[in-house]
């Protein structure tokens, strides 16, 4: 085993060290990498660029505290099931999104808990970037499984060639020099690997957006306060996979 990973902290724990140290609201948006309303819009304005109905049935692995299902609260038909490892962040995700139809469930095997074909968009954001590609890979195989014919996955991934997700191998490096206290994984992916994926999933690329690259139109539909209408980047680079209709 890498000695790297004898050094990770579990969620869970990195969760209540937050919750030590912070005020819940402030805890909770830090949890999930912050800017909570804003990467909330980005990640709804991108499902709806890619087929979001108000009717849909979406599945949000890793959901954490809620960012997108607070979003996707204001439609009254949509079927929403988030899922996540840590219990503190589901619990904070259901009353912040205030659906008591909304699902959140404490899921820790890498499977997504619904029947074949049930799903029009499953969403894993943030959640590649922190397993290993075998896990990856197993989520997605879930996902195709999961989906109708014709439904999309879409998730964000770090990449070596954008400059945004830089400073995080950096962060890596010097962790592994220092281990002045416990981290957590960061994984790297290539668009050209995730193409030879899709294929082999049965997938087709719908999109593959550097995590620079202005690809998120945020409309009058999917704005929230200190967003404006217009084009934005994530900063993750982003991938979209569509399940063929037939």
């Amino acid at each position: 085993m890498s000695n790297q990973l004898r050094y990770l902290i579990s969620y869970p724990e990195m969760v209540d060290n937050a919750l030590r140290a912070m005020p819940e609201e402030e805890a909770m948006a830090s949890a999930v990498g912050g800017d909570y309303a804003v990467i909330g819009c980005l990640e709804h304005s991108l499902l709806v660029k890619h087929g979001l109905k108000p009717d849909s049935r979406v599945v949000d692995v890793g959901c954490g505290s809620g960012r997108l299902a607070v979003q996707l609260a204001r439609y009254p038909k949509l079927d929403y099931l988030g899922t996540d490892v840590v219990p503190a962040l589901l619990e904070f995700a259901a009353r912040k999104a205030a659906r008591p139809d909304f699902r959140f469930l404490h899921e820790e095997r890498i499977h997504i808990p619904v029947a074949d074909g049930a799903a029009d968009m499953i969403g894993f954001f943030s959640v590649f970037t922190h397993l290993l590609h075998e896990e990856s890979w197993v989520y997605l195989a879930e996902a195709h499984r999961a989906l109708k014919p014709g439904g999309a996955v879409v998730f964000s991934f770090l990449e070596y060639a954008v400059g945004l997700a830089w400073p995080v191998f950096e962060a890596n490096i010097a962790w592994v020099r220092q281990r002045s206290m416990a981290g957590h994984l960061n994984v790297f992916m290539h668009p050209a690997d995730l193409r030879l994926w899709a294929e082999r999933l049965g997938f087709v690329v719908e999109a593959m957006n550097p995590g620079d690259e202005l690809a998120i139109p945020v409309t009058a539909e999917t704005t929230v306060p200190g967003v404006l209408p217009g084009h934005y980047a994530m900063g993750q680079s982003l991938c979209v996979l569509r399940k063929p209709a037939g």
